[in-house]
Protein backbone atom coordinates (compact mmCIF):
# COMPACT_ATOMS: atom_id res chain seq x y z
CA UNK A 1 0.00 0.00 0.00
CA UNK A 2 1.24 3.70 -0.83
CA UNK A 3 -0.04 6.99 -0.18
CA UNK A 4 0.47 10.51 -1.14
CA UNK A 5 -0.59 13.84 -0.63
CA UNK A 6 -0.70 17.13 -3.09
CA UNK A 7 -1.83 20.47 -1.22
CA UNK A 8 -4.73 22.19 -3.53
CA UNK A 9 -4.36 25.33 -5.77
CA UNK A 10 -6.68 28.30 -6.04
CA UNK A 11 -6.18 30.23 -8.76
CA UNK A 12 -7.08 34.04 -8.56
CA UNK A 13 -6.15 35.26 -12.19
CA UNK A 14 -5.09 33.62 -15.41
CA UNK A 15 -4.65 33.19 -19.25
CA UNK A 16 -5.16 29.57 -21.28
CA UNK A 17 -1.79 29.35 -23.60
CA UNK A 18 -2.62 26.47 -25.97
CA UNK A 19 0.45 25.19 -28.53
CA UNK A 20 0.67 22.23 -30.32
CA UNK A 21 2.94 20.52 -27.60
CA UNK A 22 1.07 19.78 -24.12
CA UNK A 23 3.68 20.15 -22.08
CA UNK A 24 3.96 23.83 -23.20
CA UNK A 25 -0.02 23.92 -23.29
CA UNK A 26 -1.66 25.46 -20.29
CA UNK A 27 -2.05 28.52 -18.61
CA UNK A 28 -0.05 31.76 -16.82
CA UNK A 29 -1.59 33.26 -13.82
CA UNK A 30 -0.99 33.38 -10.05
CA UNK A 31 -2.68 30.88 -7.08
CA UNK A 32 -2.38 29.91 -3.49
CA UNK A 33 -1.18 26.37 -2.78
CA UNK A 34 -3.41 25.49 -0.12
CA UNK A 35 -2.09 23.44 3.11
CA UNK A 36 -5.40 21.06 2.79
CA UNK A 37 -5.13 18.93 -0.35
CA UNK A 38 -5.93 15.29 -1.35
CA UNK A 39 -4.37 11.75 -0.03
CA UNK A 40 -4.27 8.99 -2.79
CA UNK A 41 -3.79 5.51 -1.48
CA UNK A 42 -2.89 2.79 -3.87
CA UNK A 43 -3.24 -0.99 -3.60
CA UNK A 44 -2.13 -3.35 -6.19
CA UNK A 45 -4.53 -5.63 -7.33
CA UNK A 46 -4.15 -9.44 -8.96
CA UNK A 47 -6.39 -8.38 -12.09
CA UNK A 48 -5.89 -4.67 -14.32
CA UNK A 49 -9.28 -3.38 -13.04
CA UNK A 50 -8.84 0.26 -11.49
CA UNK A 51 -11.66 0.47 -8.97
CA UNK A 52 -11.62 4.42 -7.30
CA UNK A 53 -13.31 5.15 -4.30
CA UNK A 54 -13.60 8.98 -3.68
CA UNK A 55 -14.72 10.30 -0.61
CA UNK A 56 -16.48 7.09 0.70
CA UNK A 57 -18.00 6.70 -3.04
CA UNK A 58 -17.48 4.60 -5.61
CA UNK A 59 -16.04 7.26 -8.29
CA UNK A 60 -15.04 7.59 -11.95
CA UNK A 61 -12.04 9.63 -11.24
CA UNK A 62 -11.30 9.72 -15.13
CA UNK A 63 -8.28 12.57 -14.33
CA UNK A 64 -6.41 10.66 -11.42
CA UNK A 65 -7.43 7.00 -12.78
CA UNK A 66 -5.81 8.62 -16.44
CA UNK A 67 -2.76 9.35 -14.97
CA UNK A 68 -2.17 5.42 -12.96
CA UNK A 69 -3.23 4.06 -16.52
CA UNK A 70 -0.64 6.16 -18.76
CA UNK A 71 2.24 5.63 -15.88
CA UNK A 72 1.54 2.03 -15.60
CA UNK A 73 -0.14 0.23 -17.82
CA UNK A 74 -1.90 -3.18 -17.85
CA UNK A 75 -1.84 -3.17 -13.73
CA UNK A 76 -4.58 -2.73 -11.81
CA UNK A 77 -4.93 -1.11 -8.81
CA UNK A 78 -7.56 -0.58 -5.99
CA UNK A 79 -7.40 3.60 -5.20
CA UNK A 80 -8.86 5.38 -2.24
CA UNK A 81 -9.35 9.06 -2.64
CA UNK A 82 -9.48 11.56 0.38
CA UNK A 83 -10.37 15.25 -0.37
CA UNK A 84 -9.99 18.03 2.45
CA UNK A 85 -11.95 20.16 0.12
CA UNK A 86 -14.66 19.97 -1.85
CA UNK A 87 -14.10 19.02 -5.84
CA UNK A 88 -14.98 21.49 -9.13
CA UNK A 89 -15.56 24.57 -6.72
CA UNK A 90 -11.90 26.00 -7.93
CA UNK A 91 -9.79 24.35 -5.45
CA UNK A 92 -7.26 22.27 -7.22
CA UNK A 93 -8.91 19.44 -6.31
CA UNK A 94 -8.52 17.13 -9.56
CA UNK A 95 -5.12 18.24 -9.99
CA UNK A 96 -4.01 17.48 -6.78
CA UNK A 97 -5.53 13.96 -6.86
CA UNK A 98 -3.60 13.23 -10.04
CA UNK A 99 -0.03 14.36 -8.68
CA UNK A 100 -0.83 11.77 -5.83
CA UNK A 101 -1.52 9.31 -7.65
CA UNK A 102 1.22 9.58 -9.90
CA UNK A 103 3.53 9.64 -6.89
CA UNK A 104 2.13 6.71 -5.28
CA UNK A 105 2.58 4.63 -9.03
CA UNK A 106 6.22 6.51 -9.46
CA UNK A 107 6.85 5.03 -5.88
CA UNK A 108 5.89 1.84 -6.77
CA UNK A 109 7.29 1.31 -9.99
CA UNK A 110 10.52 3.46 -9.85
CA UNK A 111 9.58 6.06 -12.00
CA UNK A 112 10.70 9.68 -11.06
CA UNK A 113 8.30 12.02 -9.68
CA UNK A 114 9.14 15.03 -12.44
CA UNK A 115 7.25 11.65 -14.60
CA UNK A 116 4.34 11.63 -11.69
CA UNK A 117 3.99 15.48 -12.38
CA UNK A 118 4.03 14.96 -16.09
CA UNK A 119 1.04 12.67 -16.52
CA UNK A 120 -0.54 14.90 -14.42
CA UNK A 121 -0.61 17.73 -16.34
CA UNK A 122 -0.92 15.96 -19.08
CA UNK A 123 -4.23 14.28 -17.74
CA UNK A 124 -5.43 17.25 -16.99
CA UNK A 125 -5.73 19.33 -19.93
CA UNK A 126 -6.57 16.04 -21.78
CA UNK A 127 -9.60 15.40 -19.38
CA UNK A 128 -10.48 19.06 -19.40
CA UNK A 129 -9.89 19.70 -15.75
CA UNK A 130 -7.72 22.37 -15.65
CA UNK A 131 -4.59 24.29 -17.15
CA UNK A 132 -2.49 25.37 -14.82
CA UNK A 133 -3.31 23.99 -11.20
CA UNK A 134 -0.74 21.11 -11.17
CA UNK A 135 2.10 23.68 -12.51
CA UNK A 136 0.64 25.98 -9.68
CA UNK A 137 0.84 23.13 -6.90
CA UNK A 138 4.79 22.84 -7.90
CA UNK A 139 5.66 25.93 -7.51
CA UNK A 140 5.06 27.17 -3.68
CA UNK A 141 3.34 29.36 -1.36
CA UNK A 142 1.58 31.50 -3.79
CA UNK A 143 3.09 30.48 -7.45
CA UNK A 144 2.76 32.50 -10.30
CA UNK A 145 2.63 31.23 -13.36
CA UNK A 146 5.15 33.27 -15.63
CA UNK A 147 4.99 30.94 -18.79
CA UNK A 148 2.82 28.59 -19.47
CA UNK A 149 3.37 24.62 -18.78
CA UNK A 150 4.79 21.79 -16.73
CA UNK A 151 8.61 22.70 -15.13
CA UNK A 152 11.00 22.49 -17.20
CA UNK A 153 8.57 23.71 -20.30
CA UNK A 154 6.66 26.42 -18.23
CA UNK A 155 7.78 28.42 -15.61
CA UNK A 156 6.98 29.29 -11.98
CA UNK A 157 8.11 31.94 -9.64
CA UNK A 158 6.59 32.15 -5.59
CA UNK A 159 6.12 35.48 -4.24
CA UNK A 160 6.64 33.90 -0.89
CA UNK A 161 3.59 35.99 0.14
CA UNK A 162 2.23 34.14 3.37
CA UNK A 163 -1.81 34.23 3.24
CA UNK A 164 -4.18 33.34 5.72
CA UNK A 165 -7.44 32.62 3.44
CA UNK A 166 -11.01 31.31 3.78
CA UNK A 167 -12.78 29.47 1.62
CA UNK A 168 -16.97 29.31 1.23
CA UNK A 169 -18.76 27.43 -1.50
CA UNK A 170 -21.99 29.37 -2.43
CA UNK A 171 -23.47 27.18 -5.46
CA UNK A 172 -23.12 23.97 -6.93
CA UNK A 173 -20.06 21.98 -9.08
CA UNK A 174 -19.25 24.64 -11.83
CA UNK A 175 -18.14 22.30 -14.90
CA UNK A 176 -14.32 23.32 -15.81
CA UNK A 177 -14.41 21.70 -19.30
CA UNK A 178 -17.67 23.16 -21.12
CA UNK A 179 -15.77 26.53 -19.63
CA UNK A 180 -12.83 25.84 -20.65
CA UNK A 181 -14.34 24.81 -23.93
CA UNK A 182 -16.42 27.93 -24.67
CA UNK A 183 -14.40 29.72 -27.29
CA UNK A 184 -16.02 33.18 -26.33
CA UNK A 185 -16.02 32.45 -22.64
CA UNK A 186 -12.24 32.30 -22.98
CA UNK A 187 -11.49 34.89 -25.30
CA UNK A 188 -12.45 37.28 -22.43
CA UNK A 189 -10.81 35.49 -19.75
CA UNK A 190 -7.66 35.18 -22.08
CA UNK A 191 -7.03 39.38 -22.57
CA UNK A 192 -8.36 39.83 -18.64
CA UNK A 193 -5.88 37.20 -17.36
CA UNK A 194 -2.90 38.54 -19.09
CA UNK A 195 -2.97 41.94 -18.07
CA UNK A 196 -3.37 41.01 -14.39
CA UNK A 197 -0.24 38.79 -14.96
CA UNK A 198 1.86 41.60 -16.51
CA UNK A 199 0.65 43.76 -13.69
CA UNK A 200 1.23 41.20 -10.58
CA UNK A 201 5.20 40.12 -11.47
CA UNK A 202 5.33 44.28 -10.93
CA UNK A 203 3.42 44.10 -7.42
CA UNK A 204 3.54 41.13 -5.64
CA UNK A 205 1.68 42.26 -2.89
CA UNK A 206 -1.45 40.93 -1.21
CA UNK A 207 -3.65 43.93 -2.08
CA UNK A 208 -2.20 43.49 -4.76
CA UNK A 209 -3.08 39.73 -5.82
CA UNK A 210 -6.91 40.69 -4.35
CA UNK A 211 -7.43 43.98 -6.18
CA UNK A 212 -6.58 42.16 -9.89
CA UNK A 213 -8.40 39.06 -8.97
CA UNK A 214 -11.37 40.76 -8.23
CA UNK A 215 -11.12 42.70 -11.46
CA UNK A 216 -10.61 39.48 -13.01
CA UNK A 217 -13.28 37.61 -11.48
CA UNK A 218 -15.79 41.04 -12.48
CA UNK A 219 -14.34 40.95 -15.94
CA UNK A 220 -14.92 37.32 -17.30
CA UNK A 221 -18.88 37.27 -15.95
CA UNK A 222 -18.79 33.97 -14.06
CA UNK A 223 -19.92 35.50 -10.64
CA UNK A 224 -23.17 34.64 -10.00
CA UNK A 225 -25.60 37.08 -8.31
CA UNK A 226 -25.34 35.87 -4.97
CA UNK A 227 -21.47 35.49 -5.29
CA UNK A 228 -21.74 39.13 -6.37
CA UNK A 229 -23.60 39.76 -2.56
CA UNK A 230 -21.05 37.76 -0.71
CA UNK A 231 -18.11 39.77 -2.29
CA UNK A 232 -19.95 43.07 -1.64
CA UNK A 233 -20.74 42.38 2.08
CA UNK A 234 -17.10 40.71 2.51
CA UNK A 235 -15.34 43.76 0.57
CA UNK A 236 -16.91 46.26 3.23
CA UNK A 237 -13.96 45.33 5.72
CA UNK A 238 -11.77 42.63 4.16
CA UNK A 239 -10.64 41.39 0.99
CA UNK A 240 -12.37 38.88 -0.88
CA UNK A 241 -12.56 37.73 -4.40
CA UNK A 242 -13.92 34.46 -6.80
CA UNK A 243 -12.01 30.95 -6.91
CA UNK A 244 -10.89 29.75 -10.24
CA UNK A 245 -13.13 28.22 -11.38
CA UNK A 246 -16.04 27.28 -9.13
CA UNK A 247 -18.89 28.99 -6.97
CA UNK A 248 -16.88 29.88 -4.47
CA UNK A 249 -15.27 32.73 -3.11
CA UNK A 250 -11.77 33.54 -0.96
CA UNK A 251 -11.20 35.98 1.44
CA UNK A 252 -8.87 37.27 3.70
CA UNK A 253 -12.03 37.19 6.43
CA UNK A 254 -11.86 35.30 9.49
CA UNK A 255 -14.64 31.99 9.30
CA UNK A 256 -16.87 33.36 11.84
CA UNK A 257 -17.16 36.89 9.71
CA UNK A 258 -17.41 34.68 6.70
CA UNK A 259 -20.17 31.96 8.14
CA UNK A 260 -22.12 35.37 9.35
CA UNK A 261 -22.79 36.07 5.84
CA UNK A 262 -22.83 32.56 4.54
CA UNK A 263 -25.00 30.73 6.39
CA UNK A 264 -24.77 26.89 6.37
CA UNK A 265 -22.22 27.25 3.25
CA UNK A 266 -19.26 25.16 3.37
CA UNK A 267 -16.15 26.53 4.93
CA UNK A 268 -12.53 26.18 5.45
CA UNK A 269 -9.68 27.81 7.04
CA UNK A 270 -6.75 27.06 4.79
CA UNK A 271 -3.37 28.91 4.27
CA UNK A 272 -0.92 29.10 1.83
CA UNK A 273 1.95 26.37 2.01
CA UNK A 274 5.69 25.71 1.58
CA UNK A 275 5.27 22.25 1.62
CA UNK A 276 4.34 20.40 -1.66
CA UNK A 277 3.28 16.80 -2.61
CA UNK A 278 4.94 14.05 -0.88
CA UNK A 279 5.02 10.43 -0.63
CA UNK A 280 3.71 9.31 3.06
CA UNK A 281 3.70 5.69 2.94
CA UNK A 282 5.89 3.60 0.21
CA UNK A 283 4.63 0.10 -0.35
Amino acid sequence: MTKAFSPGHITCFFSPVRTDDIMTTGSVGAGIRLNKGTFVTLEERRDEKIVTIMDGTVYDARISEHVIRSMAPGRGFDVIIENELPVSQGMGMSAAGAIAAGLCVSSITGMSEHEAYRAAHISEIVNGGGLGDVAGITGGRQPIRVRAGIPPYGLVTDSELELDVTVAVLGPRMDTSSILSDRIAMSGISSAGASCVNEYINARTEDALYELSSGFSASAGLETSGMKDVLSSLRKDHKASMCMLGNSIFTNADEDKVRSIVGDAEVFTCHSSAEGPKVIRRA
